[in-house]
């Protein structure tokens, strides 16, 4: 590593009592079996979550389609990527010979700056964690305008027209009369479909659509 630790934990705003987990956190599969990938799944559900609660409680009118949209542009793998970038990651990375003397592909950032969500809520629990998260996505949030956001079916259906696809078909497959909610299945072609769910059926076709825009990437681009 170029820099130390105690760099990184400045950056972050926390700092570890276990060093060594901060160094699993950031140590890339190339460079040993005990790696990151464990902690890095940990944070992803660390990450959703906080920002889940934050923008709950910060637009708490707003419809749960436009809170999904916000939620799944906040955790996308390119704002991930921005922050391990804006923290300078790459500098504190443990990788392998193969890595040696290269520019890190900024997806090896974002991971291990899950990881690190994740070694964080391991040694102090969740709401330690969920601080260190808000504080570096702070700016992030601050630049998202719910009125700016379209709705999630627009955004697909835009999506396809330009790339001359052809428009997504929407069909109710279930409707829970007792738990009140609604199933929907969203199809554009055999290779991309997903299943929605939502109180209304509105809301179940925006989370379909949802999902196809977070397999395709759309966005990331």
């Amino acid at each position: 590593m170029i820099n130390s630790l105690e760099n990184l934990e400045i950056k972050l705003g926390y700092a570890f009592d276990k060093k060594d987990l901060l160094k699993k956190a950031l140590t890339h599969i190339s460079k040993s079996n005990e790696n990151n990938e464990t902690l890095e799944f940990l944070g992803d559900a660390v990450i959703n979550l906080s920002i889940s609660d934050l923008i709950i409680k910060n637009f708490p009118n707003v419809d749960e389609g436009i809170l999904s949209l916000m939620r799944s542009k906040l955790v996308s793998r390119d704002t991930l990527n921005k922050i391990g970038k804006e923290i300078n990651l790459n500098e504190f990375i443990i990788c392998g010979e193969s890595f040696k003397n290269q520019t890190l592909p900024e997806n090896i950032l974002g991971n291990a700056l899950e990881a690190i969500f994740g070694a964080i809520y391991q040694e102090k629990g969740f709401e330690t964690s969920k601080k260190i998260v808000v504080n570096l996505f702070a700016k992030k949030i601050e630049l998202i305008i719910p009125e700016d956001l379209k709705n999630t079916k627009n955004i697909l259906q835009e999506y396809c027209q330009k790339n001359g696809l052809g428009l997504p078909s929407y069909n109710q497959i279930l409707k829970n009369r007792k738990k009140d909610y609604f199933s929907v299945f969203c199809k554009m072609n055999e290779h991309l479909y997903s299943i929605g769910y939502g109180k209304k059926l509105k809301l179940a076709e925006q989370d379909a659509a949802l999902k196809l825009i977070n397999q395709i990437g759309i966005l990331d681009e």
